[in-house]
């Protein structure tokens, strides 16, 4: 007998066991039945698809078509074979030969680089017109050196300390940007009716800062005048206006040449070649200065060389020597008996020269440091060097009247800026008619201001809108002004303010000097 299941349905109410709340649920579905069953609501219901309402639309994102990749294998190369080695070589070969191919010498109209909007060529040549003119009677720096005002004594430092302490931010804004890249050398015009400030960054692009005008974006707002030239193609590692003719502005390349900016005719134009646009590293200028007649440019290299071009000879023509076994990051030229240079190298010394002698035996003196010498530069009055080491010590050596170096003090400061920053180099203030001081960049966002007589600190300029570490500093000739260059490409000016209350120096504790009276070398 085939056993089969009922199932009845329960009705409402019968069964003993539901409870209140379940006995109440099932009520409300009776309820709720018996009105759509007067409405006639099943009937709409049943005629409505239901699966269409279910349905979820959904949006297909359509990705932009990519060609197939293949592999080295699958095109029948082998991947670690001579072939794709061979070809990757070639493809790396021709991208750095397009990197060092030099630019043409006429960059004005056709390079011009926009940095902040600024894009505006006669508005550029306006402003080299108008310095043109405040350079035509000025001399960069007076040739009548008071020399009483010079020993250092207590008057002479109080003054120059009054001066720096009352230093604030020249401009609305405490930093601008005047390159793309980071900043390694700074030239300060010697004009004193406008402040132009020139920086070379590390892609080889030459920006220019107005930093007493603005001008008006096209919103109608105060934006800093600044302009930017493709002036080279690697780093520019030196900059420098002409001893005798301020309207021309030399720089030195890591792409092996040596341009001058003209303001007269408002283009660069090559100076020096050295090497072709092909050859590799060892053709790097790390370094350039100029006699005091500005007819002769001396330059170091990568690789130790050091050489001498005059500017009245073609392009091509040059005399070199080997002076170092390493990097020469360094070069400077005494500006009082130009006879003599000063070198620091990544061989970890410095040494004296006397270039009249380079074809015989020009070394007079060599220093040796525990680490690679950054620079070494000769005070405006030539009686001084300042050297600076990544040993984390400055020195300051004396130039006696037997022509010997002989170091007067030891300035402990921290000199290890790392990958990012550029190398610090303490630079002396130009003007050889006030108290011998130097600048130099500090790791805490700071420049530091030492005294070339005793090593003490004379001032710490610092901001709180400065966020970066000024590493490249440079003062104005015939100003009370500073200007600083960071890794981001902006720069900095500060200026003698006397109607705003002064920038809050931080004047530090008494800094440990060693004084040497016997030091043998």
């Amino acid at each position: 007998m085939k056993n089969t299941k009922k199932t009845t349905r329960r009705k409402i109410g019968e069964d003993s066991t539901l409870n209140e709340y379940e006995r109440q649920r099932l009520e409300n579905i009776r309820r709720n039945e018996e009105v759509l069953r007067q409405l006639d609501i099943p009937e709409i219901v049943r005629s409505i698809n239901l699966k269409k309402l279910k349905q979820k639309r959904v949006y297909k994102v359509q990705w932009p078509s990519e060609p197939t990749r293949h592999s080295l294998r699958i095109r029948g190369f082998t991947p670690d074979g001579a072939v794709a080695k061979r070809e990757a070589e070639k493809k790396e070969e021709r991208r750095e030969r397009e990197k060092r191919v030099r630019l043409k010498a006429d960059l004005v109209k056709s390079e011009l680089m926009s940095i902040d909007g600024v894009d505006d060529d006669n508005d550029f040549v306006d402003l080299l017109s108008k310095m043109t003119k405040s350079s035509d009677n000025e001399n960069i720096i007076s040739d009548e050196t008071d020399y009483s005002c010079i020993p250092g004594g207590v008057n002479g430092f109080k003054a120059v300390q009054r001066i720096y302490s009352s230093l604030g931010i020249a401009t609305e804004w405490s930093t601008v940007n005047v390159t793309p890249d980071r900043i390694y050398c700074i030239a300060v015009h010697p004009s004193k009716e406008k402040v132009l400030v020139a920086a070379g960054d590390k892609n080889g692009c030459l920006g220019f800062w107005d930093v007493r005008e603005n001008i008006k974006s096209e919103y109608d707002e105060d934006q800093p005048r600044t302009y930017a030239f493709q002036a080279h193609t690697r780093t520019i590692t030196s900059a420098m206006y002409s001893p005798t003719d301020s309207n021309h502005l030399y720089t030195c390349s890591y792409d092996g040449s040596i341009r001058s900016f003209d303001f007269n005719q408002a283009k660069f134009m090559d100076t020096f070649i050295y090497g072709e646009d092909d050859d590799d590293s060892e053709y790097f200028l790390s370094s350039m200065d100029m006699d005091p007649n500005g007819q002769r440019i001396y330059f170091s290299t990568n690789h130790g060389h050091f050489g001498i071009k005059d500017i009245r000879e073609p392009a091509e023509k040059f005399t070199e020597y080997k002076l170092h076994e390493d990097k020469i990051g360094c070069i400077s030229i005494n500006k009082i008996h130009p006879q003599y240079l000063v070198t620091s190298s990544r061989d970890r010394t410095m040494r004296l020269w006397d270039i009249r002698k380079l074809n015989s035996e020009p070394e007079i003196q060599q220093f040796k440091y525990k680490a690679a010498v950054t620079s070494a530069y000769w005070s405006p009055n030539g009686n001084q060097v300042v050297s600076t080491c990544f040993d984390h010590i400055l020195r300051v050596f004396d130039f006696n009247e037997e022509c010997d170096l002989k170091l007067r003090h030891q300035i402990p400061h921290n000199n290890k800026t790392g990958r990012w920053v550029t190398m610090f180099r303490a630079t002396w203030h130009p003007n050889p008619n006030v108290h011998p001081h130097f600048i130099i960049g500090d790791m805490l966002k700071a420049a530091e201001i030492f005294s070339g007589i005793d090593g003490e600190l004379i001032w710490t300029l610092r901001d709180e809108g400065l966020k970066a570490i000024p590493a490249v500093n440079a003062f104005h000739p015939n100003l009370n002004l500073i200007v600083g260059g960071t890794a981001s490409g902006k720069m900095c000016a500060w200026e003698e303010m006397p109607k705003s209350p002064p920038l809050e120096g931080i004047k530090s504790m008494p800094r440990p000097v060693v004084v040497i009276n016997n030091y043998s070398h």
